[in-house]
């Protein structure tokens, strides 16, 4: 079981990553305009971490976790702002819906699969899963 868990949190990683390179180079100017960056999902995020024994750390930012080239927590922890791209950003020219929408269900899956197992196996999984 935690060799399925390991597997899939690697995924998780890994597609998160691809997700967030992709939102970024469509959109990356939240962080300007404050589109979609609110201190409420901030809190939510660190919260999250906080539960599966993850510390982040803060910036002097107002948004907590805003650097100077963007958000500085890895994507696979700030699963909701990774998976969202606003509506203007999706309507630019030459965005590729199709491509947004297959790596977004993929990331669902996964998220969706280690849920499963954290909720069978206890939410200490994680933990176990790094040490």
């Amino acid at each position: 079981m935690l060799q399925t868990y390991r597997h899939l949190y690697a995924r998780k990683v890994k597609m998160f990553r691809l997700l967030y390179e992709f939102t970024y180079n469509s959109c990356g100017a939240c962080v300007q305009s404050n589109c979609a960056c609110k201190d409420r999902i901030c809190q939510h995020v660190e919260e999250r971490a906080s539960e599966k024994g993850i510390r982040l750390e803060r910036t002097d930012h107002f948004l907590r976790f805003i650097g100077p080239n963007g958000c500085v927590v890895p994507p696979h922890l700030r699963e909701t702002c990774t998976i969202y791209l606003c509506g203007p950003a999706q309507q630019k020219p030459g965005f590729d819906s199709v491509r947004y929408t297959k790596i977004r269900r993929i990331c669902d899956r996964i998220e969706w699969r280690i849920m499963e197992l954290e909720e069978a196996y206890g939410k200490g999984l994680h933990l176990a899963a790094h040490s």
